[in-house]
């Protein structure tokens, strides 16, 4: 038997009457439950006026308007104020989500707990063109920086426990972002991410929806690409410990930029596994204390090193600049994980399709 509480967390900007229609149904879906609306900023209060006098309904208000993201938090800092063991489902306001859905997630996420779980949209008939190119991009970029290939990443429609309620508080984020990096971090800290189908709803071609295709598009991006800045900076921190080894050991030894390139890229791979062992929110999941994401990243790092050394002996057959062919190695390699990652990451299994 489940004793945690259903906690059900809608943020709403400027809804319209789908945000009544939903708590209503939402009531002969479930019992014994709570519903916390949080009003973000929005000028017209005719809907929250009608919702927050249903009995399960606490309605959370920001000032101005801050932010999906942001409105988010704010129900999440109630919830943890509350001290109660809870299911914790996020849904949006303005009619995409069904509570036939909500309750499909609810039930599931009973029998995946500890888990982050989606409600995933198929995006196969009429979806709106900024709808599907988002979610695409996204789920490329995904792929590509972080090894996970989801159906759905731009989903409002979410489950997880109380007992992340820290975890997703700390995460950054104000806007739609949000809702990304904390894929983006789920991931990262070895939270099992599962994916239920849903119904695809798009109500005159979302126009309901407050994102920004242009500004929201390029706060998403950067969510994600942030996560390959510490590669960036191995990158260049390998080819300056190289610049400086080949400087020291220059006429010491007759293989000098040999050894220059495999100490550096050594003390590459060792700083790049301390920065992401502490770029992490779940200290309990760093690199260091999970072998088998340790063991793979190690891996990976040996033929790195390898194959850095192969391209600098291949190049050096042709050119002389030994500081331009370490650069472009590097810059080859940086690039063909990007291909080497989208291949070779597994699709994530969306169940009830």
């Amino acid at each position: 038997m489940n004793l945690k509480r259903l906690i059900i967390v809608i943020p709403a900007y400027e809804p319209d009457y789908h945000l009544k229609e939903l708590v209503t149904k939402l009531n002969t879906f479930f019992t014994d439950f709570d519903i916390i609306i949080v009003d973000d900023g929005s000028k017209n209060k005719d809907v929250f006026s009608d919702v927050k006098k249903i009995s399960n309904v606490t309605l959370l208000t920001n000032d101005v308007n801050k932010g999906k993201g942001e409105a988010l938090k704010v129900a999440f800092r109630h919830i943890r104020e509350l001290d109660i063991s809870s299911i914790i489902v996020t849904a949006d306001s303005d009619g995409q989500h069904k509570p036939e859905d909500i309750k499909r997630i609810y039930d599931f996420y009973l029998e995946h707990e500890n888990s982050l779980v989606l409600g995933s949209r198929q995006f196969e008939n009429e979806v709106p063109k900024k709808s599907r190119f988002g979610n695409d991009v996204s789920r490329f970029l995904l792929r590509c920086c972080l090894n996970k290939h989801l159906n759905d990443t731009q989903t409002g429609l979410r489950a997880f426990s109380s007992s992340l309620l820290d975890f997703m508080i700390n995460i950054k984020g104000n806007k739609f972002e949000y809702e990304m990096n904390m894929l983006s971090e789920s991931i990262i800290n070895d939270i099992n991410v599962f994916e239920l189908k849903i119904e695809t709803i798009y109500i005159d071609e979302n126009k309901g929806s407050h994102f920004r295709p242009i500004r929201d598009f390029f706060r998403i991006v950067g969510s994600i690409l942030k996560y390959r800045i510490i590669n960036y900076l191995t990158l260049l921190l390998d080819f300056g410990i190289f610049v400086l080894l080949f400087n020291l050991l220059k006429n010491k030894t007759e293989i000098y930029y040999i050894h220059s390139s495999i100490i550096a890229s050594i003390l590459a791979l060792l700083m790049n596994l301390i920065f992401n062992n502490f770029n992490n929110l779940h200290g309990d999941k760093r690199i260091f204390n999970n072998k088998k994401k340790l063991l793979r990243k190690l891996i990976l790092g040996i033929i790195l090193i390898a194959s850095n050394l192969g391209l600098l002996l291949l190049f050096n057959n042709f050119m002389n600049n030994l500081y331009l062919i370490r650069l472009i190695t590097n810059i080859i390699l940086f690039i063909l994980l990007i291909p080497i990652n989208y291949v070779t990451t597994k699709k994530n299994k969306v169940y009830g399709g």
